[in-house]
């Protein structure tokens, strides 16, 4: 080769292999780049744009309750956002508006499907304030409600339905009885006059102010004021025949419980703990009860558990418990606490936009597991938050949405956002968490907020950066999913932790603190926190010399939110049940052991069964002695230990898994007189068609039939069984079901019914009628299984004509709306 080519040529090389090189440099810092990008899901929610900023709004409300018409006249006062407004549009779906004031003139204005635009030519408007005064009828289908005004009369209101007027106006709904903004970035005081029958009491947000008696009217004028701004979707009323318990907490909040009077023996089971509930929080959040008073009302078929509205929570009825339905079925305890915590958390700050919602909804449930620690024990709260963490990792499992995103759910605005709450109070302490949340409340009370707002809170009052802890648990998505094992050698215990959940571009590895423990022979304990990143983290602990390792925990007490597959010896889960200083670790140990072979565990569960006070665990206990599966060892357990055992937890164990034989059929029914419903519909279900208690059918019955249950399920269970005992008197007892399907009944009753019925394959007009007006219910936990019903009988021949015809007398005997005309119109052609 030439020289001057092979010049050129080495030339050419090196200009190769510098342009390799800028390339491979400029590779690697682009991959670089790539590899420390997140990816977060897009938020689909924005703030609306608003010319006006309300700063009080005043509702003066009368009622047709029987036409379920508002007659109402509204006033708000607002400051001008822009210099010059030629309109401004509150929201007001289906209300007729009659005039439009400001300042005692007339303003021209325009409904449409939305609302009303008003024509106010208002310039150089900037922080001038406004009054408009809004006249106005409502024949509102949604925000509030009127219960049972459609019936003549109610013959036994301690059983059947009452006549009621209750609103409920979280998300969006107040807008429907209100012209108004209703958007929650907007909060003004609110005061509130009613007009109504004075058989009546009425309850509104704040403080009542006036009551004053219309004469020859037969009614009264109640006025509430509240002093300070709230969300125009919190204000409320409930109307109804209620007595009222009135009580201060010990920090001198004053505090009203509305309840039926009909049923005082309830009044203690629902309202328990109210006032210790309130002053619990008002320590423990660090900022005293904000409000003034508080009050709580029960309201029928209501379409949640209960609502936050400011100074005046609503809940459901079918919390109105006695002291039986409040052992197993449901009590009111959790959802007071999660409610008065709404007072703190939705109400006094509130969150600006939808994605937002996780600051209302997770703090409201994080606060009543702590409750749970403050008036039961640590046990109760630990389990409370062990509940939580299953509830959020299930949801996790059908996407990859994060905790602060619109579109997330109930599952992680609620348990997931509570479970991270309870990290991260684990591991930046309880104290400092106090403070954070306190200088949080105190920095933005009365006002909205956004997450980056509580981020520097933490920073801010205790000088602690939490922003990576909320970009992993709160801004993106997905859990941690653990493989666990230890290795112990002569010198070392050695973890090997695998992170193994699926990573896609919004699911990371997790970077967090993990407490770990090992158990010695020798009863002494080494724990560490260690950081565990990456998909793989390897970390070697120092043996303990002269003694042995009864077993190894990763995750100690169960603070973290994870799932975790921890493969170890089967001697570790006994050690660990009899050892472990958490009854949680002690918990998962008995649950590991459920398959366990018998001689390796037997032993262990008596002698956790003697040493465990916690019911839940107790019952884990007795379900693993009482089960079949325990063959020639189960002998060695007398049943009626379990039978009569102080938990109703450990007795309900033994309704599911006593033997049903002779020699065993007095003491199941004995269960029938149980001190929980729950316990009684549980071994009622198994021994009534039982053949060993055949002959025993009418005594079961008697023992029965004057006991209502909860919600009346144990009354419409006798009802049910009796028609086939007594086929003599069984019309008046499928009488006595359909009256009950029917609209003289709350919800869940109505539904028990019918689905009792259904059991039967009975139809005829009265219950197709009671069928048709339930599926027009606004309440939609009554309209669904309606539906359900409706479309298992027209899937048969006998009943499709009846069906047909009946649907029609059912429309011409009833004033009903022709949405509801349409609504059924529509169900039957799809029949």
């Amino acid at each position: 080769m030439p020289m001057k080519v092979l010049q050129f040529t080495q030339k050419l090389s090196l200009y190769k292999l510098a342009l390799l090189a800028i390339f491979t440099s400029l590779n690697t810092l682009l991959f670089s780049q790539f590899a420390q990008t997140k990816t977060y899901h897009k938020e689909p929610s924005t703030e609306k744009n608003r010319n006006i900023d309300v700063s009080k709004m005043c509702v003066d409300v009368s009622f047709n309750p029987i036409e379920k018409t508002v007659f109402g006249k509204v006033t708000h006062t607002f400051t001008s956002l822009q210099s010059k407004i030629d309109t401004i549009f509150l929201n007001a779906p289906g209300i007729r508006i009659h005039s439009v004031r400001m300042d005692k003139k007339e303003l021209l204005f325009k409904s449409n499907n939305d609302g009303v635009i008003i024509y106010p030519e208002l310039k150089n408007a900037f922080d001038k304030e406004y009054k408009i005064e809004i006249n106005y009828t409502a024949h509102p289908k949604k925000g509030i409600y009127f219960i049972g005004w459609e019936l003549d009369s109610i013959e036994m209101p301690e059983h059947m339905t009452r006549k009621q007027i209750w609103t409920q106006g979280q998300g969006i709904d107040n807008r429907h009885w209100i012209p108004m903004v209703d958007d929650r970035s907007d909060k003004f005081i609110t005061e509130t006059t009613v007009t109504f029958n004075d058989k009546y009491k009425v309850l509104s947000n704040g403080k009542l102010e006036k009551v004053k008696h219309n004469k020859n009217e037969g009614t009264k004028t109640w006025i509430y004021k509240m002093d300070k701004p709230h969300a125009g979707y919190l204000l409320m009323l409930a109307i109804g025949e209620y007595d009222i318990k009135k009580s201060t907490s010990a920090k001198g909040v004053p505090m009203q419980f509305w309840y039926y009077p009909e049923h005082p023996e309830r009044l203690e089971p629902t309202s328990r703990y109210s006032e210790e509930i309130l002053d619990f929080l008002s320590d423990e959040i660090g900022v005293p009860y904000p409000w003034g008073t508080y009050s709580q009302v029960m309201v029928q078929d209501f379409l949640y558990g209960a609502m936050e509205n400011t100074s005046a929570t609503t809940f459901g009825d079918f919390f109105w418990v006695d002291s039986r339905a409040y052992l197993l079925n449901r009590n009111y305890v959790s959802v007071n606490a999660h409610e008065a915590t709404h007072q703190w958390f939705g109400d006094l700050i509130t969150g600006r936009r939808d994605n937002e919602q996780w600051l209302q909804e997770s703090f409201a449930t994080f606060y009543p597991g702590l409750m749970e620690g403050h008036i039961f024990s640590k046990d109760h709260e630990s389990w409370y938050f062990h509940g939580q963490r299953n509830s959020a990792f299930n949801a996790g499992k059908a996407n990859s949405l994060p905790v602060r995103h619109s579109k997330s759910g109930s599952s992680r605005h609620y348990p997931k956002g509570a479970s991270v709450l309870y990290m991260l109070q684990h591991q930046i302490g309880r104290e400092n968490f106090r403070r954070g949340i306190q200088h949080y409340l105190n920095q933005y009370q009365y006002k909205t907020v956004e997450t980056w707002d509580l981020q520097k809170a933490f920073i801010d009052a205790v000088g602690i950066n939490v922003d990576e802890f909320f970009d992993q648990w709160i801004h993106r998505g997905g859990e941690p999913i653990f493989e666990v094992t230890v290795d112990v050698t002569p010198e070392k215990c050695i973890y090997h932790i695998k992170q193994t959940q699926e990573i896609d571009p919004v699911v990371g590895y997790f970077n967090t603190p993990v407490d770990i423990a090992v158990y010695y022979t020798d009863s002494s304990i080494h724990r560490e926190t260690i950081q565990v990143n990456g998909p793989y983290t390897r970390y070697e602990i120092s043996r303990k010399e002269n003694t042995d390792v009864l077993f190894a925990l990763f995750d100690e007490g169960e603070y973290l939110l994870k799932d975790l597959n921890f493969d170890k010896p089967l001697t570790w889960d006994v050690e660990q049940l009899l050892r472990a200083e958490h009854m949680l670790d002690r918990y998962q140990a008995a649950v590991n052991l459920r398959n366990a072979p018998i001689p390796v565990k037997y032993d262990a569960l008596l002698t956790a069964w003697e040493n465990e006070t916690f019911p839940q665990m107790r019952a884990e206990i007795a379900s693993q002695l009482l089960s079949p599966s325990m063959g020639e060892y189960r002998l060695n357990t007398p049943i009626q230990n379990f039978i009569t055992d102080k938990d109703a937890e450990v007795r309900l164990v033994a309704a599911t898994l006593i033997d049903l034989t002779e020699d065993n059929a007095e003491l199941a029914m004995s269960l029938l007189s149980d001190s929980s419903y729950v316990i009684i519909n549980t071994i009622f279900d198994r021994i009534f068609h039982h053949p060993v208690f055949k002959s025993k059918q009418s005594q079961i019955l008697d023992l029965i039939k004057d006991v209502n249950g909860f919600t009346h399920d144990i009354k419409v269970k006798y009802l049910e069984n009796a028609i086939y005992m007594y086929p003599d008197m069984a019309n008046g007892f499928r009488n006595a079901l359909i009256r009950m399907a029917g609209p003289e009944y709350e919800f869940r009753t109505r539904i028990l019914a019918a689905q009792a019925l259904q059991r039967h394959n009975f139809l005829d007009e009265r219950f197709a009628h009671n069928l048709f007006e339930g599926y027009i219910s606004f309440n939609s936990r009554l309209a669904g299984p309606y539906a359900d019903i409706l479309r298992y009988y027209s899937k048969q021949t006998k009943f499709g004509i009846g069906l047909a015809f009946w649907h029609n007398t059912f429309v011409r005997s009833r004033n009903i709306s022709i949405e509801s005309k349409n609504k059924l119109q529509n169900l039957m052609s799809r029949l």
